[in-house]
């Protein structure tokens, strides 16, 4: 269709599918790591409000190094976009240009804002202003995304949008799936960080009190979280176009992963209820804990496949299809490609593992 711009003459260097499984492989961490940060922002703010300041101290002077993953994960993924939905991603980008552009700024002004709460909180000062302000920039970036994502699904918009401003100051405000997608993506963060305060729980040198309140914590946020994201899932389901949520289901890969979403799910509700139960005894808490982590991330995996799906029938039902591309496979470059891919991702779980260990030794 002539919505679409011409497709770009170079061939794909890989094969499609390697490029949308380093996508939504990419994809999937950097979700985690932005969940785990606008999570800890909420539940941190939430502590202090309730007067909880030592658990709250403790999650705040873990988001500066957070940011860290959230930003260098975060490249990769829109890079494998870029190749892969190029002539849809770039359209709706110049369509909402201003926006997308101050993305830019709002990070910076989310890093200094969570530099500056950490500060405090280990001075023992009042850190909320800072930490609240790094939750409204995560907020609306969050929602520029969204409506960028969205509108890359909708050519038909495209040139009334460009008629209607030059400068970019204009968002996809008409798109009935946004405000839904935009909801289910954020309150996606409540289980994630629910599963990431019980594992905090385990930490060494932690009074009972604290170590049976972030247990009994994660696991009531891990809970309720998922039954909260659940319903804004009906909503987003219920936004798409019929024929779009109908290719997803039927498909034998997307519609397998739904349905590890929807169990998933399930499985995050109980396993956050037991934990409620469980914070009285450490061994038990530990177990809970693994157990949430891990099933967090697979909720996140389907998420993300699922959300490949839906991007795939829609744009193939306005014209464009990803897989119908020219690729001319150079293997050597790919086989170096993946290597330091793999020692990407060795490197940063080896700095998780460096940087939780020096929480370790700091004082709570």
């Amino acid at each position: 269709m002539t919505q679409f711009p011409v497709v770009d003459p170079i061939p794909l260097p890989a094969p499609v599918w390697l490029f949308k499984v380093l996508h939504n492989l990419s994809l999937a961490l950097h979700l985690v790591s932005v969940d785990l940060l606008l999570g800890g922002l909420i539940l941190a703010l939430a502590f202090a409000v309730a007067g909880k300041s030592q658990p709250a101290g403790m999650i705040m002077r873990r988001l500066p190094g957070l940011m860290a993953f959230v930003i260098a994960l975060g490249l990769l993924p829109l890079l494998f976009a870029q190749v892969l939905y190029g002539h849809a991603l770039y359209t709706s980008s110049v369509l909402i240009g201003t926006y997308w552009i101050a993305v830019i700024a709002l990070l910076a002004g989310i890093y200094y804002s969570v530099y500056l709460s950490a500060r405090r909180a280990d001075r023992r000062q009042a850190w909320a202003a800072p930490g609240f302000a790094a939750l409204l920039l995560v907020l609306t970036i969050a929602f520029i995304y969204s409506n960028n994502m969205t509108l890359m699904l909708r050519p038909q918009v495209w040139p009334a949008m460009s008629h209607g401003s030059s400068t970019g100051f204009q968002l996809n405000s008409s798109d009935p799936t946004l405000l839904a997608r935009w909801l289910f993506f954020i309150t996606g963060a409540l289980p994630v960080a629910g599963a990431a305060l019980a594992l905090l729980s385990l930490r060494h040198g932690l009074g009972e009190d604290t170590r049976r309140f972030l247990a009994r914590a994660g696991g009531a946020v891990t809970a309720g979280g998922i039954l909260l994201q659940c319903s804004f899932a009906d909503l987003a389901i219920a936004a798409q176009p019929q024929s779009v949520f109908q290719s997803v289901i039927n498909d034998p890969v997307y519609g397998s992963f739904a349905y590890g979403w929807i169990a998933t799910a399930v499985l995050l509700f109980v396993v956050g209820l037991i934990g409620v139960i469980a914070s009285a005894r450490r061994l038990l808490s530990k177990s809970v804990a693994i157990c949430s982590v891990s099933v967090a991330f697979l909720n996140v995996g389907a998420t993300v496949m699922v959300r490949d799906g839906i991007r795939d029938f829609s744009l193939r039902g306005a014209g464009f299809d990803v897989w119908n591309r020219q690729v001319v496979t150079n293997w050597p470059i790919v086989g170096i490609f993946l290597f330091l891919f793999a020692a990407a991702v060795a490197l940063t779980y080896y700095l998780t593992i460096v940087v939780t260990r020096a929480h370790r030794v700091a004082v709570v």
